[in-house]
């Protein structure tokens, strides 16, 4: 008897110790952690450590390269991609500063914030055809970085993507791009030649501040540097300004705080005034604005000495705060083409000063409810014939319980019903042609136990409801998009009707502290 426990324990002993050894082989060298066709990360071996890398080959199965996924490998030099790679995650490759060698894959479609922040060895970068959007940080402080090659079919490159590529001299933006974002190669002391798209419609503030472009920048009559299509920034020492008739965007912050400017005459075919563009131009009184502009920016004129606006029929957007305080403002037309009009446009102005509330206490001008005030009305009926509620229309109206939003209502943005925490009904009459709900617009509401939304809508987008008081709520049969962040932070919550057509495409964004709701398809 024994014996047998003798030789059980031996045996007992014998796999304990080729286990520990199977082990310790197994973990010798680092690990690659794919999960779901994510490779997230590589893991140390109790030998080899990530930072001792310096070549890692993501096998092919791998379709994406997950948040912070090659985090502490310092001394990575190479990377191969795997072909099916099609989304690079937000700080994928941040600081890896030795890497040298990367081709980024035929399939890539998304590059996402800082993914290669701080590459200080990576000197040049061929971005794939399918990139449409390098988002925000994606190459800053790539310091080495000397050629960038941008697709033909790119439309957009966000704030600060080659911010402090101080080694980068050139680069060719091709014509669909349509959006530079703020500082997007800021501090690029050695660009000196830029070829600008010829379609572009807006410039964000400093995207070029500190270039060789910026500085050495030809100076008009007018004090105004352009490049390409853009007038970049005007040197305040003009009272009047003319801008040139090629100009399809002013970039945002062209102009502000221009203490000496009095008239500016803008050309047909501009469309856009950036963000901030005027803003604080106290003497500027008189501004001409021609048929063809489409969107005046956040800011725009917020302070500046305008009397009298006339606006073309082209306008579709009105940035928040556009004319923000400017207190000598008194007329303004609002054409019907007008699809957005943010908070705060006309805040402190005489021309919304003089506008007369009606019996609940909104303001309209023509087919636009521009905001409301609180006049102890509780319920508030929407006057027919609306097409457009404005952006934070009834922003933090703790007063109001009942909504009845009219057929004619085609567009209610952003912020409109923000922090009504005392309504509970929201009542769309049959036939409405609503086709979004915009973000924030029923954050806030938490007294609403349900909201029957209307069948013509398609898009519901990121926390259009929030902390509000619904069990259930059913997503109607025509919706083609719902954000993964449009409900949020509903406590109550216990079921999402969704329409058969988003199976596979919506699924719930598991949050501390709140039950994940049953999804019901039908």
């Amino acid at each position: 008897m024994k014996k047998i426990k003798r030789i059980c324990l031996a045996r007992l002993l014998f796999f304990l110790i080729l286990g520990i050894i199977c082990f310790v082989l197994i973990n010798l060298k680092c690990r690659i952690i794919i999960k779901d066709n994510v490779f997230i990360g590589v893991k140390n071996g109790i030998i080899e450590k990530k930072a001792d890398l310096k070549v890692i080959e993501i096998p092919d199965s791998v379709t994406e390269v997950g948040i912070l996924a090659f985090s502490d490998c310092v001394n990575l030099e190479k990377v191969k991609l795997s072909d099916d790679i099609k989304e690079i995650g937000m700080g994928a490759f941040y600081d890896c500063q030795n890497l040298k060698d990367i081709k980024l894959p035929e399939k890539l479609e998304i590059i996402r914030n800082d993914a290669f922040l701080n590459c200080k060895s990576l000197t040049e970068i061929s971005i794939p055809s399918d990139v449409r959007v390098i988002e925000e940080g994606a190459f800053s402080e790539c310091s080495s970085l000397t050629d960038v090659q941008l697709p033909n079919n790119i439309t957009e490159i966000k704030e600060k993507t080659f911010n402090n590529c101080i080694n980068l001299r050139s680069i060719y933006l091709p014509d669909s791009l349509k959006i530079i974002g703020g500082s997007a190669f800021y501090n690029c002391s050695s660009l000196s030649a830029v070829r600008m798209s010829e379609e572009i419609e807006r410039v964000g503030e400093n995207a070029f501040w500190g270039t060789e472009v910026f500085k050495s920048g030809m100076v008009d009559e007018y004090g105004s540097v352009y490049l390409g299509k853009v007038l970049l920034y005007n040197k305040g020492l003009n009272e009047t300004v003319i801008v040139k008739g090629s100009t399809k965007t002013i970039a945002n912050s062209a102009f502000i705080d221009n203490d000496r400017l009095k008239e500016v005459g803008l050309p047909e075919g501009i469309i856009e005034i950036g963000d901030k563009c005027f803003k604080n131009c106290k003497a500027l009184k008189k501004i001409d604005i021609k048929e063809g502009l489409k969107r005046i920016g956040a800011d725009s004129f917020a302070g500046a000495g305008v009397e009298e606006v006339s606006l073309p029929e082209s306008i579709t957007e009105i940035g928040e705060g556009a004319f923000n305080n400017c207190k000598d403002l008194s007329d303004i037309n609002l054409p019907s083409g007008i699809e957005r009009i943010s908070g705060y446009s006309f805040e402190n102005t005489k021309y919304l000063n003089n506008i007369k509330p009606d019996e609940y206490g909104c303001k309209y001008v023509q087919n636009i409810l521009l905001t409301s005030e609180n006049n102890g009305s509780s319920i508030i009926y929407i006057k027919a014939g609306t097409g457009l509620i404005g952006a934070q229309a009834f922003k933090n109206r703790k007063d109001i319980e009942e909504v009845y939003i009219p057929k004619s209502v085609e567009i209610i943005d952003s912020y409109a019903f923000f922090l009504c925490s005392n309504l509970r009904k929201v009542d769309f009459e049959e036939g409405i042609k609503l086709k979004e709900i915009k973000p924030f617009t029923f954050v806030g509401c938490k007294k609403m136990e349900n909201i029957d939304l209307p069948d013509s809508l398609k898009t519901i987008y990121a926390y259009s409801f929030g902390d509000c008081s619904f069990t259930k709520i059913k997503i109607p049969k025509n919706v083609e998009y719902l954000d993964l962040y449009a409900i949020r932070e509903c406590y109550l919550l216990k079921e999402i009707e969704l329409p058969e057509r988003l199976r596979g495409e919506y699924h719930w964004i598991a949050t501390y502290g709140i039950k994940t709701p049953k999804l019901v398809f039908y």
